[in-house]
């Protein structure tokens, strides 16, 4: 699995999401466009030479801008996809593309009114625990949740839990990192 090494928008690439985000709001196009968005990324995670296209700066601007609007007509991925990634490409920002996907869904999630949650757990949650923790920070925070699970043996147990910039961290390895700073100050 090939995966661009920059994943952080930067203010350039949320400028980009911002922009195309308001055409797509504008021509009716957010939901295929978000659909788009994502399989465009999709690809690339899972394309080592497109990932390379993307980052390296071994190709030329009109190399980079060739090879990317045949990726996306063979794609099948609609024009105002195909247009973006043209932009950018022209523009030297095709190193952005990944990290502006974040952005893009970002404000998408925004509109909707979803909350996004990321949860960790020391290994994967059965079915009935993922629906229980998405259930209990529905209530928690009125409305819609995506919740996105990640696998971190390091935490020995438990689970941490990042809604919006809030991080609740009730694992054992951090339970056990609080026990030996308190017997340290003992």
């Amino acid at each position: 699995m090939a995966a661009s090494t920059r994943t952080h928008a930067t203010e350039a690439a949320r400028r980009y999401a911002l922009a195309l985000f308001e055409l797509a709001q504008d021509k009716g196009q957010l939901a295929e466009v978000h659909s788009d968005f994502k399989a465009f990324v999709d690809m690339a995670k899972e394309s080592k030479d497109l990932t390379i296209l993307l980052d390296s700066p071994a190709f030329s601007r009109d190399e980079k801008v060739r090879a990317l609007a045949d990726v996306m007509k063979a794609s099948g991925l609609g024009t105002m996809m195909a247009n973006f990634v043209g932009v950018m490409a022209t523009n030297g920002r095709s190193n952005e593309i990944v990290p502006a996907q974040g952005a893009f869904d970002a404000l998408y999630a925004k509109q909707r009114g979803v909350q996004r949650a990321v949860v960790r757990t020391a290994k994967d949650m059965t079915g009935a625990e993922r629906a229980r923790i998405e259930s209990i920070l529905a209530k928690a925070v009125g409305g819609e949740v995506e919740l996105t699970s990640e696998v971190d043996a390091s935490l020995i147990g438990g689970i941490q839990l990042r809604i919006g910039s809030k991080l609740i961290d009730a694992s054992i390895a951090a339970k056990l990192d609080r026990m030996n700073t308190a017997m340290k100050g003992a």
